[in-house]
């Protein structure tokens, strides 16, 4: 956990700037680990409160790294498994940071009808994971992180802008768009809940 905060702090303000955010007030952020994408985004929108979502040890060392940060009074925290169980709602904003990698296509439908009903209406998705390109072997990054996945998970895969759009499509998502392409996890795509 505390390795991705390593890894998430070099680049959360860019992608916190990349999602252009401005008119957004509630954040969700879904299996956020410490905080450091919240916090990023906090940061930049300064009228921006976040609600950062994960098991609950993890939650209980979130707590304990953001005890000291500068946006932790804007910063609520909810503890559960979006396995298992429901998100919490009234958000305008998802962050799915890192977390569609790990999942089959089924389980990715699952939670983006979670993210989905935990969306105010007008509300938006963002995901940021390696995108990949319908070649399947760029970003380079995202085709050498698939085999991993495929050895380390039982179902989870980097996926194309295609798959992502008609997945969200499923669970009833709109305006569905490549925000950004990457080559370092850094590809996103949004969709708003109509």
């Amino acid at each position: 956990i505390y390795a991705m905060h390593v890894v998430g702090r070099h680049a959360a303000d860019a992608i916190a700037a990349a999602a252009k955010a401005e008119a957004s007030k509630i954040l969700l952020d879904v299996g956020g680990a410490t905080g450091t994408y919240a916090e990023a985004f906090l940061r930049r929108y300064p009228e921006m409160r976040a609600t950062v979502f994960d098991r609950g040890p993890v939650i209980e060392m979130a707590k304990e790294r953001l005890a000291d940060s500068d946006v932790r009074d804007r910063i609520a925290f909810a503890s559960g498994d979006f396995y298992v169980g429901p998100l919490p709602g009234g958000h305008d904003l998802v962050l799915l940071s890192a977390i569609i990698h790990q999942n089959s296509p089924e389980q990715n439908i699952a939670l983006y009808k979670k993210c989905f009903d935990a969306l105010v209406s007008g509300g938006r998705i963002l995901i940021r994971d390696h995108v990949m390109n319908p070649d399947r072997i760029r970003p380079v990054g995202g085709a050498i992180f698939a085999v991993n996945m495929l050895a380390a998970t039982e179902g989870g895969n980097c996926y194309t802008f295609a798959e992502i759009r008609t997945a969200l499509h499923l669970v009833g998502f709109e305006r569905v768009a490549l925000v950004q392409d990457g080559e370092r996890m850094d590809g996103m795509v949004e969709a708003f809940k109509p």
